[in-house]
């Protein structure tokens, strides 16, 4: 198992002075609390790769602390994610990616392990209605669309900011057209490979979890993991 990290942007909404994944939650940076929890998946600091572009030296000391490789995206400051994607060369190996900004208990990674499919998508069916939310649109066992925009009467829940990949060479090159393109997220890349691969949702409300985008969210993830 192999552990991509997307901590590249600048994460603007939030207002910090420095990259989001070294901001503090509880007395601990969000950082720490992705090796805290692949730890108890029983994953290595070695396995990981974490992406950098804002303030990468900052972020790549942090890393070396912890026992963490990571890897510049020179295309940090594009808005979309999938750039990121692109930059860690390709292995055999399944590939777990998180958002960089998201801190989570273990059992939702430990949940997408046991869960078939060549994409596992952690959703979480509490969240269907916010317009923030990226919501998972789902039929039977197979998770068809992600999108903020899709209508709350499709809306099985939220993706989470974490995707398990069993096949990434062939996502790598099914979804190659969308590596020039500034605006496009792993998200895109999900979409596209829902028509060609076995795409699933693991719904689940069982786990405490959030993606701390905005001052609120902060504040948020404050009550719940300190």
């Amino acid at each position: 198992m192999k552990v991509l990290i997307l901590a590249a942007g600048i994460g603007s909404r939030l207002g910090a002075r420095i990259p989001k994944i070294l901001v503090e939650v509880g007395g601990k940076t969000i950082l720490s609390r992705h090796a805290e929890s692949l730890a108890v998946v029983g994953i290595s600091p070695g396995e990981v790769t974490v992406v950098t572009g804002y303030r990468s030296e900052d972020v790549s000391n942090s890393c070396r602390t912890l026992g963490m490789r990571t890897i510049y995206n020179p295309r940090w400051r594009t808005p979309g994610t999938f750039s990121s994607f692109f930059v860690l060369p390709s292995t055999d190996s399944p590939l777990l990616i998180i958002h960089g900004d998201l801190v989570w208990e273990a059992g939702l990674a430990l949940g997408s392990l046991e869960s078939r499919g060549d994409v596992v998508v952690p959703v979480d069916p509490r969240n269907r209605a916010d317009p923030e939310a990226m919501k998972a649109e789902v039929r039977g066992n197979r998770l068809l669309h992600l999108s903020k925009l899709l209508p709350v009467s499709r809306s099985a829940g939220e993706s989470m900011g974490m995707f398990l990949i069993r096949n990434h060479g062939l996502l790598r090159r099914l979804s190659a057209s969308l590596a020039d393109d500034p605006q496009a997220s792993f998200d895109d890349a999900v979409n596209l490979a829902a028509g060609s691969f076995r795409v699933v949702p693991w719904i689940t409300d069982k786990f405490v979890w959030e993606e701390v985008d905005t001052p609120d969210d902060l504040a948020t993830a404050e009550s719940k993991f300190s």
